[in-house]
C-alpha cells in the first residue's frame, strides 16, 4: 500500500496579509499571495495544520504586541521551517493596522520570497465648522504604491500636520480629485462615506484606480480600513496593489443626473459637500468666475467670514426642503483679483434624500 501523498498547504510561501481590529486583534484576511480576501476569516483560510500551527498564534501576537514575531527554525509535521510575522503600522497614531506573514522551507531564501508592498494611512475627518478637518496621512510604503519619494524632513509634529512635499499629509479633497482617477472618485467617496457613517468598527473594502505618478500608467489599488472606537473622526487601514483586479470590472460611473445639471446649466453651478461644507463639483462657469477657491475646497474659506452664518442657514434650509428652491441668499465671495470680494445672490436646491435632510446641496450663483 502507497504512503498517503503530502498536501500541500496552499499558504505556503505565500504572503498572508490580515487587517487589524480594535484590540488590537487580528481582523479579516485581506490577501493570500496573488489571491484577493473580500474579508474573509483568517482561521477559515488558513486551515492547513501547518498554517494553524506557524502563522495563527504568531499573527495574534505580532497584532497584539506590535513586534515582529518571527521564527529563524520551527520543527512540525516532520519538516523544519522558517517564518517571518510582521505588523502594519498607521503612520501617524503608530496603530497596528494590520500584518504580513509568511513560512517557506528553512532551505529556502527569503530572498526568493519577497513581501508585498503595503502603505497605511490615517484619515481625519470631521463635520463642517470653524474646526473642520479632512487630511490624509500616508506612510513610506503608500508614497511608493503611488510612485512618490516619501518627505524627508520628520521632525514637524504630527499636530502641524505639514502636506506633501514638506510633510506626509494630503487634503483630503485635493487626494479625491488628484490622486484618485476620474471615473474611479465616486467609489471612493462612497467608501469614506461608509466609514462616516460607520458606528461598529466594521471592515470596508474599496478597489479602485490611480495614476502611478512615475510611470505615468494607471495602477489598481484597494484600500481596507475601520473608524478609529478610541479617537472620533479618524479613520485608518491598509492600502496595497489590487491583486484580484480585472480589466472587466464594472467602472463606477458619476452621478448622471449631476453631471447632466452641470453640463446644462448656463448659470455657474456648484454641488456643496453639507456635511463636511466642502466644494464637491462645479461646472465650467463656476470655475470662470476667478474665485480663490481653496486647495481643500472648504468652503468656509470662500465665504467672507461675516456671511458664513447666512451660508449654513442657507445649505441646511435646502437640505431640509429638497421639494422648493430656497434664496436667493447674498453671500461675499474671495476672488483672486484686486477687489478680494465680490457679491453674489445664491439660490439653493437640496438633492433627494431618504433618511433625514439631504447631504448635497445644488447653489446657483448670479453676479451682483
Amino acid at each position: 500500500m502507497r504512503p498517503a501523498r503530502h498536501q500541500q498547504d496552499p499558504a505556503h510561501a505565500q504572503w498572508i496579509l490580515v487587517d487589524a481590529r480594535h484590540g488590537p486583534k487580528v481582523g479579516l484576511l485581506l490577501a493570500m499571495g496573488n489571491a484577493s480576501y473580500h474579508g474573509v476569516a483568517p482561521r477559515n483560510a488558513l486551515d492547513h495544520r501547518v498554517a494553524q500551527y506557524l502563522l495563527r498564534q504568531r499573527l495574534d501576537q505580532a497584532v497584539r504586541t506590535g513586534r515582529p514575531a518571527d521564527a529563524a527554525r520551527v520543527a512540525y509535521a516532520g519538516r523544519e521551517w522558517q517564518v517571518r510575522v510582521r505588523p502594519v503600522r498607521a503612520p501617524v497614531s503608530a496603530a497596528v493596522v494590520g500584518a504580513l506573514a509568511c513560512y517557506i522551507e528553512a532551505s529556502a531564501d527569503w530572498a526568493d520570497h519577497p513581501p508585498p508592498v503595503v502603505g497605511s494611512w490615517e484619515w481625519r475627518i470631521t463635520e463642517g465648522g470653524t474646526d473642520h478637518r479632512n487630511v490624509v496621512a500616508w506612510n513610506d510604503e503608500t508614497f511608493e504604491l503611488y510612485g512618490l519619494a516619501p518627505p524627508e524632513d520628520r521632525s514637524a509634529p504630527a499636530d502641524a500636520q505639514p502636506r506633501f512635499p514638506h510633510g506626509r499629509w494630503w487634503d483630503g479633497t485635493y487626494y479625491l480629485n488628484n490622486l484618485v482617477m476620474d471615473s474611479w472618485r465616486p467609489a471612493v467617496r462612497e467608501f469614506r462615506d461608509a466609514l462616516l457613517r460607520d458606528r461598529a468598527g466594521e471592515l470596508y473594502l474599496c478597489s479602485y484606480k490611480a495614476q502611478h505618478r512615475a510611470s505615468g500608467e494607471p495602477v489598481a489599488l484597494r484600500l481596507a480600513g475601520r473608524a478609529d472606537p478610541d479617537r472620533p473622526g479618524w479613520f485608518r487601514g491598509l492600502v496595497t496593489r489590487d491583486a484580484g483586479a480585472r480589466e472587466n470590472v464594472p467602472v463606477p460611473a458619476p452621478g448622471p443626473l449631476v453631471r447632466a445639471l452641470l453640463l446644462a446649466s448656463r448659470d455657474p453651478v456648484v454641488v456643496v459637500d453639507r456635511v463636511l461644507e466642502e466644494l464637491e463639483s462645479a461646472n465650467a462657469l463656476f470655475d470662470a468666475l476667478n474665485l480663490a477657491v481653496p486647495s481643500d475646497h472648504h468652503i468656509r474659506k470662500l465665504v467672507h467670514p461675516f456671511d458664513v452664518p447666512a451660508m449654513s442657514k442657507l445649505l441646511n434650509a435646502a437640505a431640509a426642503d429638497p421639494d422648493h428652491v430656497v434664496g436667493p441668499q447674498r453671500l461675499r465671495l474671495a476672488t483672486l483679483s484686486a477687489e478680494v470680494w465680490r457679491e453674489f445672490d445664491v439660490i439653493a436646491v437640496g438633492g433627494a434624500a431618504s433618511d433625514g435632510p439631504a447631504r448635497h446641496v445644488v447653489c446657483r450663483l448670479a453676479a451682483v
